[in-house]
């Protein structure tokens, strides 16, 4: 479909926390070995990563007018290549390579190392920033509640002790960023003492057994429920398997005569772009993104090369879109409603944007993850390690930004502590609320 492509991104949270099933993951390569994960680089295969990093980032990264007007890339990479070759194991070597990648500040561009994770456990929570506070929103510890605010780890200010995992996490925006805060588990001490707000104190055990999973997750199947008034609402909790889109093209059909379908992609991570889902419920044209990707000639790189002034990196740019898609017969022609949240990410916003631009009914929630870009992939299988890197810059039809920005509600149903604390589901009984026309 005109203006769909695959797409990619990190795990849900509660498979990447370990608090529930797993639901299906993004695209990877073959696992490494387990010799390899526990093998540190030698320095030929540090000067390889680099140089591989080097090259990939300046032929293929979308994003460098994303980034301030003072960002070096060469002096960034410099500082970087002393640290890694002179790093004494592998976690400082990956760590230093993650805080390089991490500077390009985008969601669909970074290191990932898979011994980091065989070596540590998810933590027994999650936790993340609400109305500007840490707050619980999943807990296996019997004391921690969903809903608890975090104000300080070790008797450090939350804000001081979370700067050093910012520091490795390369994101769109600070809100993608802190949602992954605790998911970095390589980067969390295996015992922890949490200090909530009122005093109480929590005491975090790695490896303590798991106490009852507490809070709202997201679900690892298609879900459709029929509310009394007849609202039917179809969760979709990813698209990284084609089983997904499926089940809910299913639902659509099966609920043609529904009043109102709300569509509930909240913790919807992405996987591949929905288009047969979008053919299936848009009664009417819808248009996709402005994209940009990086378009290099050799000539102007070498004129460039002679004028120290010059700016190294790649200022010529491909341009298309946006597509105008037109509806198919049969679409779904009732009234629709769209709820989203900060993790509805990559092919999930390629599904809210369309739905948006196309007035196909309310968005409701907060604004979307905020990233996309189609990433090209370097994988250094012998040794557990991939890099990867945004090829794409999308905006919005009209040209105003979407990297950073997402996919910004119709009407506002944010998710507070209070909710979290509360029985059932209220900012969903909100946002269904908010989606019943005016009377």
């Amino acid at each position: 479909m005109p203006g769909f492509g695959r797409k990619t991104t990190s795990a849900l949270i509660a498979a990447g926390l370990g608090l529930c099933a797993p639901a299906v993951s993004a695209a990877t390569s073959d696992p490494a070995p387990p010799a390899a994960l526990a093998r540190n680089p030698d320095m030929a295969e540090r000067a390889w990563i680099a140089a591989q990093t080097y090259h990939t980032v300046r032929r293929y990264f979308a994003h460098w007018d994303g980034l301030p007007a003072a960002y070096d890339w060469d002096a960034h990479f410099r500082a970087y290549l002393a640290e890694a070759l002179a790093a004494p194991d592998r976690r400082s070597f990956s760590l230093a390579t993650m805080r390089l990648f991490a500077s390009l500040n985008n969601g669909h561009t970074g290191f990932t190392d898979e011994a980091l994770n065989e070596d540590t456990r998810p933590a027994p929570f999650y936790a993340e920033p609400i109305s500007g506070r840490w707050t619980v929103k999943l807990s296996r510890i019997a004391p921690l509640a969903p809903g608890d605010v975090i104000v300080a780890v070790d008797n450090v200010p939350i804000e001081t002790w979370v700067a050093p995992i910012r520091a490795v996490i390369g994101q769109s925006s600070p809100r993608a960023r802190d949602s992954l805060v605790v998911l970095r588990r390589y980067m969390l001490p295996e015992r922890f003492t949490l200090t909530l707000a009122g005093g109480r104190h929590i005491v975090v055990d790695r490896s303590a057994p798991p106490a009852p999973l507490r809070g709202r997750t997201t679900p690892d199947a298609v879900t459709t429920t029929v509310r009394p008034d007849g609202t039917v609402v179809i969760a979709i909790p990813s698209f990284n398997d084609p089983k997904f889109e499926a089940a809910a093209v299913d639902a659509v059909k099966a609920n043609s005569r529904a009043p109102l379908i709300l569509f509930d992609v909240r913790g919807n991570g992405g996987g591949n772009s929905p288009g047969k889902l979008a053919a299936a419920m848009m009664d009417r044209p819808y248009a996709g993104t402005v994209v940009a990707t990086p378009f290099t000639i050799a000539e102007f790189d070498a004129h460039g090369s002679f004028d120290p002034n010059d700016n190294p990196l790649p200022k010529a740019m491909v341009r298309y879109g946006p597509d105008i898609t037109q509806p198919v017969p049969g679409a779904f022609g009732g009234r629709a409603a769209l709820l989203i949240d900060r993790h509805c990410a990559s092919a999930c916003e390629d599904f809210a944007i369309r739905f948006k631009t196309a007035h196909r009914g309310p968005v409701l929630g907060e604004p979307s993850w905020g990233s996309t870009g189609q990433p090209y992939q370097v994988v250094f299988a012998d040794l557990g390690m991939k890099l990867r890197v945004s090829t794409k810059r999308e905006s919005f039809a009209d040209g105003s930004p979407f990297e950073g920005v997402g996919v910004v509600p119709d009407i506002a149903v944010p998710l507070t502590a209070t909710d979290l604390r509360a029985p059932g589901d209220p900012q969903l009984d909100r946002a269904l609320a908010a989606a019943q026309p005016r009377r």
